[in-house]
């Protein structure tokens, strides 16, 4: 039996609640599954903001109270997502610390204080872009490890509801782009873009300061490079196959569509789906299962990817050497690196039932060979020494952190002012009283705001 605190971010907040994302609720499962004694902590519940940004804890939280169930716990080992958890667990947690890459290095939060003593961590990658990244800033190989995800989904015999589905979020090109080209539209400018959004691992800084044109920092983020293809992929890809029957879920951003894209308007499924169940009944339902990745995704691929490939789905992917590396032996999977080659890949998979029933077979076989948890569990234990496959007929009930427990009543009451003000006011206005908020001093938590304004009626 092993102790493991479990820190990641899960801001999907439905009917008052922060959810949990399909791939922590199957991990967690796994985790109690395999006799481990686990707590969880979702730092959307925890921290002003807890994705691409730094570990700071909300105002108004009974710190000592925090600290003090964690001391008790004394876990064996914590793994943080994207180094998202509560600041105050490298002091109070002298057992190992890993790093779960969900998204690239550039997302992860409190990347100053990872740069400082970067081998108080164990770091568990998805791919060797990741790798160098983490080895340039001084993290000793020892302490770095390839480890992709696992699926907890499995398959079963449901009727097919729909010819194509895609689970994800409607990504929108950064508008720093367009303040950028009302000033300098110029050739070398737009080429410069144009080379940063096709290589998202390349250094915006470097780059541009060599090319004499880092004055487009002055306009857009680093980050906003990647968001130009991943954005213009995605849209254009599911208006290829729409008319061949597309099932779209997210959250109510898809209705922004309607403005260039109607049809995928018309295609978006308003039901909330974040669950293992949710996911795993879209896919076992659907006859071809989409995935469309983020431009970061260039080794490393997405959790829907094994999640699909366990249904009774077939997968349908955009180009990705980590799912060519991953398949091979077992499925040659169709991948697209074109918008019509999506749609001609797509309409021969509905057309073909035989080679669609034939790649899913395939695909199960891999991930039960390579793409379950427990084959995770065992890579993490040859990693750090501590086992999390436990053969035991001891059996822990998982302990949730809930931001309820830690709150005190004077923040109980801020907390229904904010829902309250984000639901009153104009979308238009939040980010501005977010500043304005913070700029004073206001401890505004993000997540909380973000979630309101954008997933409550997901």
């Amino acid at each position: 039996m092993a102790k493991i605190l479990l820190c990641f971010s899960s801001h999907i907040y439905v009917d008052g609640q922060f959810k949990l994302i399909s791939y922590y609720e199957g991990l967690i499962s796994e985790l109690e599954r395999y006799n481990n004694e686990v707590m969880v902590c979702n730092t959307a519940e925890f921290l002003k903001k807890s994705w691409n940004s730094e570990n700071e804890e909300s105002g108004f939280l009974k710190l000592k109270k925090l600290t003090s169930d964690i001391t008790e716990f004394n876990p064996d080992l914590v793994i943080s997502f994207n180094n998202s958890k509560l600041s105050f667990i490298e002091e109070l947690c002298d057992c190992p610390i890993a790093i779960w890459q969900a998204d690239s290095l550039p997302y992860y939060n409190d990347q100053e204080r990872i740069k400082k003593d970067p081998n108080r961590y164990l770091y568990f990658c998805l791919s060797n872009d990741v790798v160098t990244q983490l080895k340039a800033i001084g993290a000793k190989d020892e302490n770095v490890f390839i480890i992709n995800s696992g699926t907890a989904v499995v398959s079963e015999n449901l009727e097919f509801s729909a010819n194509i589905s895609f689970i994800g979020s409607n990504f929108s090109g950064p508008t720093s782009l367009a303040n950028l080209l009302k000033k300098h539209n110029k050739q070398e400018v737009k080429d410069a873009v144009k080379y940063l959004a096709n290589n998202f691992y390349v250094e915006p800084e470097k780059y541009l300061k060599e090319k004499k044109l880092d004055f487009i920092l002055d306009y857009m983020e680093p980050d906003d490079f990647g968001a130009i293809n991943s954005s213009q992929d995605r849209t254009n890809v599911l208006n290829a196959v729409n008319e061949l029957g597309l099932s779209l879920y997210g959250n109510s951003s898809w209705y922004n569509t309607v403005a260039y894209s109607p049809n995928l308007a018309l295609a978006f499924n308003p039901r909330s789906v974040y669950s293992l169940k949710h996911n795993q009944d879209i896919y076992n339902s659907s006859r071809v299962c989409l995935n469309v990745s983020h431009a970061q995704a260039v080794e490393c691929f997405p959790w829907r990817i094994m999640d699909i490939m366990a249904s009774n789905g077939c997968l349908l992917s955009s180009y990705n050497a980590g799912i060519e590396k991953f398949t091979k032996g077992y499925v040659n999977l169709p991948m697209y690196k074109s918008t019509g080659e999506a749609h001609e890949l797509a309409k021969r998979l509905l057309n073909d039932d035989v080679y669609r029933s034939e790649l899913v077979s395939a695909s199960q076989a891999c991930i039960e060979e390579k793409g379950r948890w427990k084959h995770r569990f065992k890579e993490i234990s040859e990693a750090t020494g501590i086992e999390l496959i436990n053969n035991s007929d001891e059996k822990f009930n998982t302990i949730y952190m809930h931001r309820e427990r830690y709150i005190s009543d004077v923040y109980k009451q801020y907390i229904n002012l904010i829902l309250l003000a984000a639901r009153l006011t104009p979308k238009q206005t939040h980010s501005f009283l977010y500043t304005v908020a913070t700029s004073l001093g206001i401890k505004v938590d993000y997540n909380l705001v973000k979630s309101v304004m954008e997933l409550d009626n997901v």
